[in-house]
């Protein structure tokens, strides 16, 4: 009987760490009521462990922080993600968004616009140019 029993514990931590894992593999869903940017740079944590990528991590950040304020000043939402994948929503319908080859970038969205993304860390200066060339003319 005690063997049966650390048999059935074993089977319950083994479902329990697969549905966790399941869970991770849940993509977040961004809802879109405005125009918005959503800044995605795709890490593991074995993508942490390089030197590289951290430089690459660490500008990605600084350059998000320092547009922010300029964004929200046009009415532009700005929203971050290091997931592999991400959902967007918009007008009643949803899309999956996997960047090509777990590259970092931004999707740019708008309520009844295509969207349009670009891969690459962009300074903050290049990403107002590239919001202003999408969204257009909105509040300054």
């Amino acid at each position: 009987m005690p063997r049966l029993v650390r048999l059935g514990a074993l089977l319950f931590v083994f479902v329990v760490a697969l549905n966790l894992q399941a869970s991770d593999r849940v993509p977040t869903v961004f809802r879109i009521d405005s125009p918005t940017i959503i800044a995605f740079f795709p890490i593991t944590q074995k993508d942490a462990k390089s030197g590289d990528t951290n430089e690459a991590l660490s500008d990605f950040q600084l350059y998000l922080a320092q547009s922010q304020t300029r964004l929200q000043q046009k009415g532009i939402d700005l929203k971050v993600t290091y997931a592999e994948i991400f959902r967007v929503s918009t007008g009643g319908e949803t899309k999956l968004f996997r960047p090509e080859a777990r590259q970092d970038g931004y999707y740019f969205i708008a309520p009844g616009k295509q969207p349009h993304f670009e891969y690459g860390v962009m300074t903050d200066s290049d990403l107002l140019e590239a919001a202003d060339r999408y969204f257009g003319d909105l509040k300054k």
